[in-house]
Protein backbone atom coordinates (compact mmCIF):
# COMPACT_ATOMS: atom_id res chain seq x y z
CA UNK A 1 0.00 0.00 0.00
CA UNK A 2 1.57 3.42 -0.84
CA UNK A 3 2.13 5.81 2.08
CA UNK A 4 -0.45 9.18 2.20
CA UNK A 5 0.95 12.42 1.64
CA UNK A 6 0.51 12.78 6.10
CA UNK A 7 2.85 9.86 6.50
CA UNK A 8 5.56 10.58 3.69
CA UNK A 9 5.67 13.95 5.34
CA UNK A 10 5.75 13.56 8.68
CA UNK A 11 6.59 9.95 9.41
CA UNK A 12 10.20 8.49 8.53
CA UNK A 13 10.24 5.04 7.36
CA UNK A 14 11.63 2.90 10.15
CA UNK A 15 12.37 -0.74 11.17
CA UNK A 16 8.88 -1.33 11.03
CA UNK A 17 6.21 0.42 9.77
CA UNK A 18 3.61 -0.79 12.52
CA UNK A 19 5.19 2.31 14.87
CA UNK A 20 5.51 5.43 13.10
CA UNK A 21 6.78 8.42 14.94
CA UNK A 22 4.33 10.75 15.97
CA UNK A 23 4.46 14.56 15.05
CA UNK A 24 5.75 17.34 17.89
CA UNK A 25 2.96 19.39 18.77
CA UNK A 26 3.26 23.28 18.83
CA UNK A 27 3.36 23.93 22.53
CA UNK A 28 6.35 21.51 22.70
CA UNK A 29 8.22 23.27 19.85
CA UNK A 30 7.53 27.02 21.75
CA UNK A 31 8.69 25.65 25.52
CA UNK A 32 11.94 24.51 23.92
CA UNK A 33 12.48 27.48 22.16
CA UNK A 34 11.56 29.90 25.28
CA UNK A 35 13.95 27.74 27.18
CA UNK A 36 16.90 28.10 24.39
CA UNK A 37 16.10 32.19 25.18
CA UNK A 38 16.07 31.88 28.46
CA UNK A 39 19.51 30.57 28.60
CA UNK A 40 21.21 32.52 25.96
CA UNK A 41 20.03 35.57 27.94
CA UNK A 42 21.12 34.41 31.33
CA UNK A 43 24.46 33.81 29.77
CA UNK A 44 24.64 37.18 28.01
CA UNK A 45 23.72 38.97 31.21
CA UNK A 46 26.32 36.60 32.89
CA UNK A 47 29.20 37.35 30.71
CA UNK A 48 28.54 41.18 30.81
CA UNK A 49 29.42 44.14 32.92
CA UNK A 50 27.18 46.86 32.94
CA UNK A 51 28.85 50.43 33.57
CA UNK A 52 27.57 52.03 36.73
CA UNK A 53 26.65 55.60 37.34
CA UNK A 54 28.90 58.02 38.68
CA UNK A 55 27.20 58.31 41.91
CA UNK A 56 27.01 54.52 41.62
CA UNK A 57 30.57 53.67 40.85
CA UNK A 58 31.93 53.94 44.65
CA UNK A 59 29.56 50.68 45.79
CA UNK A 60 31.16 48.91 42.74
CA UNK A 61 35.15 49.03 43.48
CA UNK A 62 36.43 46.04 45.28
CA UNK A 63 39.31 46.99 47.04
CA UNK A 64 40.61 43.50 47.86
CA UNK A 65 39.87 42.06 43.93
CA UNK A 66 42.61 42.28 40.95
CA UNK A 67 43.60 44.63 39.29
CA UNK A 68 42.36 46.03 36.14
CA UNK A 69 45.33 47.26 34.41
CA UNK A 70 48.96 46.21 35.20
CA UNK A 71 50.45 48.06 37.94
CA UNK A 72 53.12 50.64 37.84
CA UNK A 73 56.89 49.35 38.11
CA UNK A 74 57.98 50.68 41.39
CA UNK A 75 61.19 52.28 41.74
CA UNK A 76 63.59 50.05 43.84
CA UNK A 77 61.92 46.83 42.88
CA UNK A 78 64.19 44.91 41.14
CA UNK A 79 67.18 43.30 41.92
CA UNK A 80 69.11 41.29 39.35
CA UNK A 81 66.40 38.81 38.23
CA UNK A 82 64.31 38.89 40.72
CA UNK A 83 61.19 41.65 40.77
CA UNK A 84 58.85 41.90 42.94
CA UNK A 85 56.33 44.53 43.67
CA UNK A 86 55.07 46.22 46.80
CA UNK A 87 51.33 45.42 47.81
CA UNK A 88 49.12 44.69 50.97
CA UNK A 89 47.42 41.63 49.12
CA UNK A 90 51.00 40.00 49.25
CA UNK A 91 48.92 36.54 51.12
CA UNK A 92 47.89 35.94 47.81
CA UNK A 93 48.81 32.36 46.64
CA UNK A 94 48.58 33.76 42.88
CA UNK A 95 50.96 36.64 42.58
CA UNK A 96 49.86 37.21 38.81
CA UNK A 97 46.26 38.04 40.14
CA UNK A 98 47.76 41.60 41.18
CA UNK A 99 50.54 42.03 39.32
CA UNK A 100 49.47 40.64 35.34
CA UNK A 101 53.20 39.64 35.29
CA UNK A 102 53.72 36.32 35.35
CA UNK A 103 57.47 36.86 36.25
CA UNK A 104 57.06 39.49 39.09
CA UNK A 105 56.38 38.32 42.85
CA UNK A 106 53.78 40.29 45.44
CA UNK A 107 56.07 41.08 48.35
CA UNK A 108 54.41 42.96 51.95
CA UNK A 109 55.82 46.39 51.72
CA UNK A 110 59.32 47.25 53.41
CA UNK A 111 59.28 49.76 56.48
CA UNK A 112 60.83 53.22 55.08
CA UNK A 113 64.10 53.32 56.34
CA UNK A 114 65.26 57.23 57.47
CA UNK A 115 68.38 58.58 55.71
CA UNK A 116 71.61 58.60 57.38
CA UNK A 117 74.46 61.24 55.49
CA UNK A 118 78.06 61.02 56.07
CA UNK A 119 80.22 63.59 53.87
CA UNK A 120 83.66 62.07 52.55
CA UNK A 121 86.20 64.12 50.08
CA UNK A 122 87.01 60.88 47.86
CA UNK A 123 89.34 63.76 45.31
CA UNK A 124 91.68 65.07 48.67
CA UNK A 125 95.23 63.81 48.10
CA UNK A 126 95.88 60.48 50.20
CA UNK A 127 98.37 57.61 49.54
CA UNK A 128 96.58 54.48 48.18
CA UNK A 129 96.47 52.74 51.45
CA UNK A 130 95.51 55.56 53.16
CA UNK A 131 92.30 55.24 50.86
CA UNK A 132 92.02 51.82 51.29
CA UNK A 133 92.00 51.96 54.88
CA UNK A 134 89.38 54.82 54.95
CA UNK A 135 87.28 52.62 52.95
CA UNK A 136 87.01 50.00 55.46
CA UNK A 137 86.03 52.71 58.06
CA UNK A 138 83.29 53.94 55.36
CA UNK A 139 82.11 50.10 55.17
CA UNK A 140 81.94 49.42 58.85
CA UNK A 141 80.22 52.91 59.23
CA UNK A 142 77.46 52.04 56.84
CA UNK A 143 77.09 48.21 58.08
CA UNK A 144 76.53 49.52 62.21
CA UNK A 145 73.94 52.43 60.98
CA UNK A 146 72.16 50.07 58.86
CA UNK A 147 71.96 47.49 61.55
CA UNK A 148 70.04 49.72 63.42
CA UNK A 149 67.56 50.42 60.80
CA UNK A 150 68.78 53.68 59.16
CA UNK A 151 69.41 53.76 55.64
CA UNK A 152 73.37 54.65 55.08
CA UNK A 153 74.94 57.19 52.22
CA UNK A 154 77.86 58.30 51.09
CA UNK A 155 78.09 62.02 50.35
CA UNK A 156 80.86 64.06 47.71
CA UNK A 157 81.30 67.16 46.08
CA UNK A 158 79.09 66.11 43.29
CA UNK A 159 75.80 66.79 46.01
CA UNK A 160 77.42 69.58 47.16
CA UNK A 161 77.85 71.55 43.72
CA UNK A 162 74.27 70.94 43.31
CA UNK A 163 73.05 73.25 46.02
CA UNK A 164 71.41 76.32 45.02
CA UNK A 165 73.94 78.04 47.80
CA UNK A 166 76.72 76.64 46.05
CA UNK A 167 77.40 79.93 44.11
CA UNK A 168 77.53 82.04 47.47
CA UNK A 169 79.72 80.00 49.03
CA UNK A 170 82.27 79.89 45.98
CA UNK A 171 82.50 83.95 46.09
CA UNK A 172 83.57 83.82 50.01
CA UNK A 173 86.83 83.38 51.35
CA UNK A 174 87.19 81.21 54.12
CA UNK A 175 90.24 78.66 55.51
CA UNK A 176 90.30 75.08 54.16
CA UNK A 177 88.82 73.44 57.47
CA UNK A 178 86.05 75.43 57.53
CA UNK A 179 85.45 75.12 53.22
CA UNK A 180 85.21 71.65 54.07
CA UNK A 181 82.82 71.50 56.55
CA UNK A 182 80.48 73.94 54.33
CA UNK A 183 80.85 71.60 51.73
CA UNK A 184 79.47 68.67 53.74
CA UNK A 185 76.50 71.12 55.04
CA UNK A 186 76.24 72.17 51.64
CA UNK A 187 76.03 68.03 50.19
CA UNK A 188 73.70 67.50 53.14
CA UNK A 189 71.28 70.52 52.40
CA UNK A 190 70.92 69.79 49.17
CA UNK A 191 69.50 66.01 49.99
CA UNK A 192 67.61 67.38 52.49
CA UNK A 193 65.80 66.13 55.83
CA UNK A 194 67.70 63.39 57.81
CA UNK A 195 70.69 62.62 59.80
CA UNK A 196 74.14 64.07 59.34
CA UNK A 197 77.18 62.39 60.85
CA UNK A 198 80.80 62.19 60.85
CA UNK A 199 82.11 58.58 59.49
CA UNK A 200 83.72 57.98 62.34
CA UNK A 201 80.60 58.04 64.83
CA UNK A 202 78.83 54.75 65.46
CA UNK A 203 76.14 53.37 67.43
CA UNK A 204 77.03 51.98 70.09
CA UNK A 205 73.74 51.15 71.84
CA UNK A 206 71.17 48.82 71.81
CA UNK A 207 67.97 48.80 69.27
CA UNK A 208 65.31 50.23 71.23
CA UNK A 209 68.00 52.61 72.57
CA UNK A 210 65.70 56.23 73.19
CA UNK A 211 67.60 58.49 70.73
CA UNK A 212 68.00 55.80 67.95
CA UNK A 213 64.78 55.31 68.11
CA UNK A 214 63.85 58.45 67.62
CA UNK A 215 65.70 59.73 64.68
CA UNK A 216 64.69 55.90 62.82
CA UNK A 217 61.09 58.21 63.32
CA UNK A 218 62.69 60.29 60.45
CA UNK A 219 60.93 63.41 61.83
CA UNK A 220 62.96 66.29 62.67
CA UNK A 221 61.41 69.79 64.19
CA UNK A 222 64.64 71.54 64.83
CA UNK A 223 67.57 71.51 64.00
CA UNK A 224 69.64 69.60 66.34
CA UNK A 225 73.01 68.65 67.73
CA UNK A 226 74.33 66.64 70.44
CA UNK A 227 76.48 67.75 73.38
CA UNK A 228 79.88 66.33 73.44
CA UNK A 229 79.77 65.57 69.98
CA UNK A 230 81.07 68.74 68.00
CA UNK A 231 80.37 68.63 64.89
CA UNK A 232 79.92 64.62 64.82
CA UNK A 233 76.23 64.65 64.45
CA UNK A 234 73.15 66.82 63.55
CA UNK A 235 69.17 66.30 62.77
CA UNK A 236 66.90 68.64 60.81
CA UNK A 237 64.61 69.27 58.40
CA UNK A 238 65.58 70.59 54.63
CA UNK A 239 63.82 74.11 55.38
CA UNK A 240 66.12 74.51 58.64
CA UNK A 241 69.08 73.79 57.05
CA UNK A 242 68.78 75.65 53.93
CA UNK A 243 68.54 78.98 56.88
CA UNK A 244 71.28 77.71 58.77
CA UNK A 245 73.33 77.72 55.29
CA UNK A 246 72.23 80.72 54.42
CA UNK A 247 73.35 82.01 57.99
CA UNK A 248 76.15 81.01 57.99
CA UNK A 249 77.05 82.11 54.80
CA UNK A 250 76.29 85.71 55.80
CA UNK A 251 78.26 85.89 58.39
CA UNK A 252 80.86 88.36 58.56
CA UNK A 253 83.45 85.73 61.00
CA UNK A 254 84.21 83.54 57.95
CA UNK A 255 87.50 84.41 57.66
CA UNK A 256 88.82 84.61 61.33
CA UNK A 257 87.10 81.49 62.52
CA UNK A 258 87.29 77.46 60.81
CA UNK A 259 84.03 76.17 62.70
CA UNK A 260 80.48 76.22 60.92
CA UNK A 261 79.24 76.24 64.39
CA UNK A 262 80.47 79.33 65.18
CA UNK A 263 79.29 81.32 62.03
CA UNK A 264 75.25 80.79 63.05
CA UNK A 265 73.95 82.16 66.65
CA UNK A 266 73.44 79.59 69.43
CA UNK A 267 69.41 79.79 68.91
CA UNK A 268 69.96 78.39 65.40
CA UNK A 269 70.49 74.43 67.15
CA UNK A 270 68.72 72.92 70.10
CA UNK A 271 71.13 70.61 72.23
CA UNK A 272 70.33 67.57 73.11
CA UNK A 273 72.02 66.15 75.90
CA UNK A 274 75.32 63.62 75.97
CA UNK A 275 73.98 60.67 74.23
CA UNK A 276 75.12 57.18 75.64
CA UNK A 277 74.66 55.15 72.42
CA UNK A 278 76.81 56.96 70.23
CA UNK A 279 80.54 56.85 69.71
CA UNK A 280 82.66 59.52 68.24
CA UNK A 281 86.35 58.09 67.49
CA UNK A 282 87.36 61.85 66.32
CA UNK A 283 91.20 62.52 66.85
CA UNK A 284 90.87 64.22 70.05
CA UNK A 285 89.17 61.17 71.53
CA UNK A 286 91.10 58.54 70.26
CA UNK A 287 94.32 60.29 71.25
CA UNK A 288 92.89 60.80 75.19
CA UNK A 289 91.71 57.53 75.36
CA UNK A 290 93.75 54.88 72.91
CA UNK A 291 97.31 56.46 72.71
CA UNK A 292 99.04 53.51 71.04
CA UNK A 293 96.62 53.70 68.30
CA UNK A 294 97.04 57.58 68.13
CA UNK A 295 100.97 57.77 67.99
CA UNK A 296 100.48 55.09 65.25
CA UNK A 297 98.03 57.75 63.18
CA UNK A 298 101.29 60.40 63.50
CA UNK A 299 103.91 58.00 62.31
CA UNK A 300 101.76 56.15 59.75
CA UNK A 301 97.84 56.96 58.81
CA UNK A 302 97.07 54.02 56.98
CA UNK A 303 98.43 51.24 59.57
CA UNK A 304 96.86 53.44 62.13
CA UNK A 305 93.11 53.20 60.77
CA UNK A 306 93.20 49.78 60.34
CA UNK A 307 94.14 49.44 63.92
CA UNK A 308 91.13 52.24 64.50
CA UNK A 309 89.15 50.14 62.37
CA UNK A 310 89.95 46.90 64.50
CA UNK A 311 89.11 49.10 67.53
CA UNK A 312 85.47 50.34 66.42
CA UNK A 313 84.82 46.88 65.10
CA UNK A 314 85.59 44.64 68.39
CA UNK A 315 83.31 47.70 70.26
CA UNK A 316 81.09 46.99 67.90
CA UNK A 317 80.70 43.13 68.70
CA UNK A 318 81.35 43.89 72.63
CA UNK A 319 78.16 46.18 72.23
CA UNK A 320 76.32 42.72 70.31
CA UNK A 321 77.02 40.50 73.34
CA UNK A 322 75.85 42.53 76.02
CA UNK A 323 72.61 43.52 74.62
CA UNK A 324 72.02 39.67 73.84
CA UNK A 325 73.52 38.68 76.82
CA UNK A 326 71.56 35.36 77.15
CA UNK A 327 73.57 34.11 74.35
CA UNK A 328 72.43 32.94 71.03
CA UNK A 329 69.66 30.03 70.26
CA UNK A 330 69.72 27.74 67.53
CA UNK A 331 66.54 26.65 66.43
CA UNK A 332 66.16 22.87 65.09
CA UNK A 333 63.04 21.35 64.15
CA UNK A 334 63.08 17.70 63.91
CA UNK A 335 66.93 17.36 65.31
CA UNK A 336 67.30 13.76 64.20
CA UNK A 337 66.61 14.76 60.22
CA UNK A 338 67.62 18.36 59.76
CA UNK A 339 70.83 18.66 61.80
CA UNK A 340 72.59 19.38 58.66
CA UNK A 341 70.91 22.58 57.68
CA UNK A 342 71.63 23.62 61.01
CA UNK A 343 75.53 23.73 60.67
CA UNK A 344 75.58 27.21 59.13
CA UNK A 345 73.41 28.52 62.02
CA UNK A 346 75.96 27.08 64.49
CA UNK A 347 79.00 27.91 62.57
CA UNK A 348 77.81 31.73 62.37
CA UNK A 349 76.53 31.76 66.44
CA UNK A 350 79.82 30.38 67.57
CA UNK A 351 81.73 33.22 65.49
CA UNK A 352 79.51 35.34 67.37
CA UNK A 353 80.08 34.84 71.05
CA UNK A 354 83.86 34.38 70.79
Amino acid sequence: MPPSRYQSRYHRPGLSTAYPRERPSRKRIWRYTAAAGCLILIFLFLTSSPVPAAKDAAQHIRPFGPSAHKPPIQRNSTSGDAKWYDNWQWLNPFSDTITLDESRSVLPPIKERPPIYAFYDSDAAKDEDARIAENKLLLIWRRAWWAQGFRPVILGKAEAMLNPFYERFQVRKMDNMLGAEFMKWLAWGQMGTGVLANWLVLPMGPYDDPLLSYLRRGEYPKLTRYEGLGAGLFSGDKPSIAAALSEALDSKQLKSSNSFLEQVSPSTFDVDPIPVSIAFYDFSTVAERYKSIATQLNADKAGGLRSLAQLISSHLHLTFLNTFSSGVAIITPHHEHSLVLSHPAIHIAKALIQ
